[in-house]
């Protein structure tokens, strides 16, 4: 957290350098259809390019023999991994069915099998697959007992749909009257993509609820599709309405959870590399077990001072600098850059009673979910604190540990979908104080409520400043995934300590930031320091910060297209192009034996001049970042065989070769010096030794 007035002082007493006296802290997807459906609304026509968007392809089949077993169709194009298939079963018996397919897919029920009354019992069924095989695909629907005369199936692939947890809730319903009424359906967040089925022993079925898209139609049976509007556990719940000329029918109504048009290759995290030898991996992986990098900016305040498609604006260039999480408090007052009454710049509040957070105000989360989706569309985690303990401590305590947890449930349900989410406790709790157990009593309520419900995302909780790991309070260590390093000085120092523990990944979660010279000078060569020595270090990724956009200053426009910030993307492009995650820190001075300059837990970051080195375990690669031209030493039997040496800018993301490449690695000892100065005319290089 950043930080002003007395406290800044106090900091910059420490490190002897005067606060900057800055401005202080203290001082939807789709719009909404107003039809009623028994007090239930879907999103208006004009609305439905989103479900257009979610709608890839579908198809039916029709069987009319009887005694047939199972029943096989071929989507017509391709699936798409990541997708979600819906597939609507409709049969003439009791017996159950069962699905599968050729690309191996999970299938799940929605819902029971629900029977029509009337004169010719039909059985109907939905089915779902989240998280797809890529690929050409055949459905085959299996019949317990074969069919007596007449089956159908209808199959559906949808796009935009959470991966993690891609069913949200459903219901059915059945009678004999011409009017069908599907059952109330409670859905969790808001701009969720809703499904319907309908089966009718007549030929006719008219006046489906407006704004629903029909996928799929015969005689007596359709499918369809719409997107809900603002709901949650506190609001009205949905249903669907049709008339039918039968004498009996049944109608099934879905909830999905809707993310948007995602990247062709989504990158959120969901858990830890695999365990090797019995020792657990120091990095995160995505959801196709690819190592996950964090290059990460923290505008804190975004939720309640940017409009949705100022935000929109702020991901796109985020994601076009190379950055792919985002820290932002989805509670924020004037400790992180809100207003006092945590209200967002238009007057919405979290909660309807002030800070009486088991009142949550529908508006202001739902303005939250469309902010998260828009930055899934851009492929950018959330980094999500869901009650900063530096405005909210004092809340929490006040409402005390059972009404956290009970918010944390709330949290949970409601978020337990969004594919795109890390959630990290805490904030500033002291200064160089861990919590007290009665702050983490409710801190920690908070993050177990969201556990009893979302069992999918990871965890992790920042502690104290000016220096503090997440396992410093080993309280924590059953409830997080991921250890926070976070400091004010040379980060390596932090994040080796956290590395050490062998614990968990480990990342940088903040440290100094560009243009905000409260503690140091701010400027470009020192946020390049903080990033490489992290990376360098065994973090599985780090965060930038800028002084203009944690709080959105004015003028902070034309404040955040930063150097720095251009220059993360080149710390990620480089470390992407290698077995990053391999990497294991020369702590010894096993790889570079001299020249590493003064290794340091206090200094300033502008001032030291430390090297860190790394090394993968079978000594194909070896990197090092050197802050100074002082030439350095290398082991070259540390190398598993002659290497390709060069140097990379970090203020360009250019490589120089270096003459004689590929160097031998028979020689014991070598010299390397860095050629000048970089692109920023500063001093600071990356030595890359790569064996082919």
């Amino acid at each position: 957290m950043r930080y002003s007035g007395e406290m800044g002082r106090r900091i910059a007493e420490m490190v002897g350098r005067p606060p900057c006296l800055g401005p202080s802290r203290v001082a939807r997807l789709a719009l909404a259809l107003s039809a009623a459906l028994i007090g239930s609304a879907l999103v208006s026509p004009a609305a439905r390019a989103d479900v257009k968007q979610a709608y890839v392809q579908g198809r039916r089949a029709d069987l009319d023999f009887s005694l047939v077993g199972s029943v096989s169709l071929d989507f017509r194009r391709s699936n798409r991994p990541g997708n979600l298939i819906v597939v609507f079963v409709v049969w003439d018996n009791g017996g159950g069915v069962s699905l599968s397919d050729s690309s191996g897919n999970t299938y799940a029920p929605a819902v029971d099998p629900t029977q029509t009354g009337g004169d010719s019992p039909l059985s109907a069924q939905i089915f779902y697959a989240g998280d797809i095989k890529g690929g050409a695909n055949n459905v085959t629907v299996t019949f317990a007992d074969p069919i007596d005369k007449h089956a159908s199936i209808y199959i559906h692939e949808y796009t935009g749909i959470g991966r993690l947890v891609p069913f949200d809730s459903a219901v059915a319903a059945s009678g004999t009257s011409a009017e069908m009424t599907s059952a109330a359906l409670q859905t969790r967040s808001s701009s969720e993509l809703l499904f319907v089925g309908v089966a009718s022993d007549g030929r006719s079925i008219k006046r489906l609820t407006p704004g629903y898209h029909v996928r799929g139609l015969r005689p007596g049976e359709l499918t369809a599709d719409a997107f809900s509007g603002p709901a949650s556990s506190l609001a009205v719940p949905y249903s669907a309405t049709a008339t039918q000329s039968g004498t009996g029918w049944t109608m099934q109504l879905a909830a999905f959870q809707y993310i948007g048009a995602t990247p062709s290759t989504p990158e959120y995290p969901v858990g830890l590399g695999p365990v090797v030898g019995g020792v657990s991996s120091r990095y995160l992986v995505d959801h196709g077990g690819t190592p996950f990098l964090i290059t990460g900016d923290s505008p804190q305040s975004l939720f309640v001072n940017l409009s949705e498609s100022q935000a929109n604006a702020f991901f796109a260039n985020r994601r076009k600098r190379g950055f792919n999480t985002l820290w932002i408090n989805l509670l924020c007052a004037d400790y992180s850059g809100g207003r006092a009454d945590a209200s967002t710049y238009d007057g919405i509040r979290p909660f309807t009673s002030d800070f009486d957070i088991s009142t949550p105000n529908e508006a202001y989360f739902s303005r939250v979910d469309d902010m998260i989706r828009l930055a899934a569309r851009r492929g950018i985690t959330v980094l999500l604190d869901p009650a900063e303990t530096g405005s909210f401590l004092q809340v929490l305590e006040d409402n005390g540990a059972d009404a956290a947890r009970a918010y944390g449930r709330y949290l949970g349900s409601r978020y337990q979908g969004f594919d795109n989410i890390i959630w990290m406790s805490g904030n500033d709790f002291h200064l160089n104080q861990l919590p007290t157990p009665e702050e983490d009593a409710v801190v920690q309520a908070v993050a177990l409520g969201i556990q009893d419900v979302d069992k999918h995302h990871i965890h992790t909780v920042e502690l104290n400043f000016t220096l503090s790991g997440s396992l410093d309070d080993p309280s924590w260590a059953p409830i997080i995934q991921l250890n926070a390093s976070y400091t004010y000085f040379p980060t390596y120092a932090q994040v080796l300590k956290d590395y050490d523990r062998n614990a968990m990944p480990t990342f940088l979660v903040e440290a100094n930031y560009e243009l905000d010279n409260r503690q140091e000078d701010g400027e470009p060569r020192s946020i390049r320091k903080q990033a490489y020595w992290t990376l360098l270090s065994g973090a599985t990724g780090q965060m930038y910060g800028n002084g203009y956009t944690w709080p959105f200053l004015a003028g902070w426009k034309s404040h955040y297209d930063t150097p720095s910030a251009k220059q993360m993307g080149y710390a990620k492009r480089l470390f992407e192009s290698v077995y990053w995650y391999e990497l294991v820190p020369d702590k010894d001075h096993k790889v570079v034996t001299a020249g590493f300059g003064e290794f340091s837990d206090s200094a300033r970051v502008s001032e030291n001049d430390y090297v860190t080195a790394a090394r993968t375990p079978d000594g194909s690669l070896v990197m090092a970042y050197l802050p100074t031209n002082a030439p350095i030493t290398v082991d070259m039997t540390q190398l598993s065989g002659p290497a390709n040496a060069s140097w990379y800018d970090p203020s360009r993301g250019r490589f120089q070769r270096i003459a004689g490449s590929p160097l031998p690695n028979t020689d014991t000892m070598m010299t390397f010096t860095p050629p000048g100065l970089n692109h920023d005319k500063d001093t600071d290089w990356v030595l890359v030794l790569e064996v082919n």
